[in-house]
């Protein structure tokens, strides 16, 4: 073997090494989805990543159930939206996130073997334009935030709050941002302000290159193309 071709193997064995320690670590850290990437593809919803560390309270279940609720209410205001104004973005991507809230969400009930609490219909208002959309969704998300703040003191349960902190942070790191963003006709497809108080400019969480819209501007509709 040459020690160029030698030089070249070694290079990708440590790579392979390397990416076989680091995805597992991810997938444990994650907690639950993050911010609308795919779950059930072998990433951030392995459930061999979770274990078990006890039982869940009644003030866990209590705060469970209300984060539950709140992630269900808004995924029906983010749908109603769309109903109202087609898919525009940042809702069509934001509310691909919310199933993927719900679902971390549901997980965790799910591993502890407590039933899922019933959710309630939800009234959702209609709004004279989309960027008067996003500047009530931004308070949702300022709210939801708060909302976790709030209740995640009740959480013993390790894994379940790790859970909660991933949910609430991608709430205020990266929706909140795009909702506002929207509002103040500032937004741009695929990209955010970063986490708040960072600055800079960095991928929205939601969706990536390929599947955000053509085009900058604020709320923006998905295009749809056939060949």
């Amino acid at each position: 073997m040459t020690r160029t071709h030698k030089k070249f193997w070694m290079g990708g064995l440590l790579m392979a090494m390397v990416a076989a320690l680091v995805v597992p670590t991810v997938a444990l850290a994650a907690g639950g989805p993050p911010d609308g990437r795919g779950a059930g593809r072998g990433g951030f919803m392995q459930q061999s990543a979770f274990v078990v560390t006890g039982e869940l309270d009644a003030d866990e279940q209590a705060a469970l159930t209300e984060f539950l609720i709140d992630e269900h209410h808004a995924l029906a205001t983010y749908e109603a939206v769309m109903a109202q104004f087609g898919e525009v973005q940042p809702f069509a991507s934001i509310a691909r996130a919310e199933r993927q809230h719900i679902a971390a969400l549901e997980s965790v009930f799910t591993r502890y073997g407590v039933e899922l609490p019933s959710i309630p219909s939800f009234d959702v208002p209609t709004f004279e334009s989309a960027e008067d959309a996003c500047a009530a969704a931004a308070q949702a998300e300022i709210d939801n935030a708060a909302l976790y703040d709030r209740l995640m003191s009740t959480i013993d349960n390790p894994d379940v709050l790790r859970v909660a902190e991933n949910l609430r942070n991608a709430s205020l790191n990266h929706h909140l941002p795009a909702f506002e963003a929207c509002a103040e006709g500032t937004y741009t497809p695929g990209l955010q302000a970063g986490p708040r108080g960072r600055g800079g400019l960095g991928r929205m969480g939601g969706w990536s290159n390929s599947d955000a819209p053509r085009g900058y501007g604020t709320c923006i509709r998905t295009e749809t193309t056939t060949d």
